[in-house]
């Protein structure tokens, strides 16, 4: 294959990243599955429209709903998207503006010495996509995330990497667990970042929410061919049939249009970092832990059922997943496999040789300097945790900018202050009872001058990200 230099995506003059697309990409990943998903909704309003009053009542009906859904759903998703943000100090984050010197300091006394490169890459591949805005980076804090599905759910989430943002696609957001940058390396890190900043820049997690947007009036349409089929004025066999199609047709469109995304954000990280294998390999490895996982998560479940009586013995030698079908993958599978995506990017490595092997010398260069300047940083303040009981003592210092802590019987709270010469920060520990909070939040201990801590918040579920 010969070696090419992507003019479509890169200036070859000067080297700047023109765009992550193509106009076909748009169209055939885009626009034909959008399309598919309205001619779905239309069919079903031209079905009810003759028992239903006529295609101006049963059209405008259906514009009524969507229209409200897409009201509706946008101030949901403002709402969740402003309370992760501004909650994300409860424990299940640690936020973390890389664009601002002071948070930046922060990431790297804390991640500096694993990655000494990352907050620079990160502001370099977030200008280099000319990104409207730097995603704010939110490290998930694995033994503090409740997702109420297993005891293995807390540890999935440590190996997620996505982003989200608000409907209109401003405020974008990373979220990061930090068994994903403990085990990846640098290279593989800022793949996988890059994959994430062009999920931004090409505005999937805004198609995403809009997607969401009509299956209101899809389930709306749905339940008046289902009443209308029993009530008479349509037949039910044809009308059941007819419904489950198009909701099967509308997951598959859904599937395939989520599959392409994956696979041209792969490619936007290749352009922005020249990092194939590296992400190649990142994948690899996240789905080894997402897998092990699932495995002790089924095992888990299996031995449950067998103590009720309710299945038989099992099998707690399982070592892999059963593959799902062809047609379940079609239907349902959101990513493509990781053996096609390493494909695909094995092409475009063999079609742009030179390019990739230039991108990864430009980051390689910088690697020394800023692992110098990592190492120069001053260290972490540990904060002086006198007796304090293990658990928390054991909190603490894995993280000692974990704003606040609930346990059982007390409510404990660290707080920040940068120290005025800037050699990094002090750490003050809180400890309130809450019998103390219950019956007066105002008088919970404080240290002197100190803002007193609020009391504690009702828990916000944050959303998934629409795209990993």
């Amino acid at each position: 294959m010969a070696d090419k230099f992507p003019k479509a995506f890169v200036n070859e003059k000067n080297g700047e990243v023109k765009k992550l697309e193509t106009l076909w990409d748009k169209v055939s990943g885009d626009w034909i599955p959008e399309a598919g998903h309205y001619a779905m909704i239309a069919a079903k309003v031209a079905v009810l429209a003759p028992v239903a009053g006529g295609l101006a009542i049963t059209g405008g009906a259906a514009a009524a709903v969507y229209l409200g859904s897409r009201w509706g759903m946008n101030k949901l998703f403002n709402f969740v998207h402003d309370k992760v943000l501004l909650e994300n100090k409860k424990g299940d984050f640690s936020e973390y503006d890389l664009s601002k010197p002071a948070d930046k300091m922060a990431f790297e006394q804390r991640f500096g010495e694993k990655h000494p490169q990352f907050a620079d890459d990160y502001l370099k591949m977030a200008e280099a996509a000319k990104l409207p805005q730097v995603p704010k980076l939110l490290v998930i804090e694995e033994f503090f995330k409740k997702q109420g599905k297993s005891k293995y759910g807390t540890i999935v989430s440590d190996y997620m990497a996505g982003v989200t943002t608000r409907p209109s696609g401003k405020d974008p957001v990373v979220m990061l667990g930090k068994g994903a940058l403990a085990d990846l390396d640098d290279k593989e890190m800022r793949a996988v970042m890059a994959h994430e900043f062009t999920h931004a820049k090409l505005g999937h997690p805004k198609d995403s929410a809009q997607w969401l947007t009509r299956l209101p009036v899809n389930s709306v349409l749905n339940m008046a061919l289902i009443g209308f089929a029993v009530l008479g004025p349509l037949p039910v066999l044809p009308i059941l049939g007819f419904v489950l199609a198009t909701n099967l047709v509308g997951k598959a469109l859904k599937s395939v249009k989520s599959r392409h995304h994956e696979e041209l954000c792969d490619r936007g990280a290749a352009i922005l970092t020249g990092g194939t294998k590296d992400l190649t390999t990142a994948l690899d490895k996240i789905k080894a832990q997402m897998v092990k996982y699932k495995i002790l998560e089924r095992k888990d479940a299996a031995r449950k059922a067998f103590l009720r009586g309710d299945a038989k013995t099992p099998d707690l030698k399982e070592e892999k997943l059963p593959e799902p079908s062809k047609f379940n993958r079609f239907v349902n599978a959101t990513h493509p496999t990781n053996e096609r995506r390493a494909k695909l990017l094995d092409e475009f490595e063999k079609k742009h040789t030179t390019y990739c092997e230039k991108k990864r010398s430009d980051f390689a260069a910088g690697f020394n300097e800023a692992a110098a300047r990592v190492k120069a940083l001053p260290p972490l303040v540990k904060p002086d945790l006198g007796n304090m009981e293990a658990d928390i003592k054991a909190m603490v210092e894995e993280d000692h900018t974990l704003t606040q802590i609930f346990r059982e019987n007390d409510l404990v709270q660290t707080k920040r202050l940068p120290q005025p010469n800037g050699d990094g920060e002090k750490v003050i520990i809180i400890v309130t009872p809450k019998t103390a909070i219950k019956k007066a939040p105002e008088a919970a201990a404080n240290p002197k001058d100190e803002t007193p801590p609020a009391p504690p918040p009702a828990a916000v579920k944050p959303p998934a990200p629409p795209v990993i």
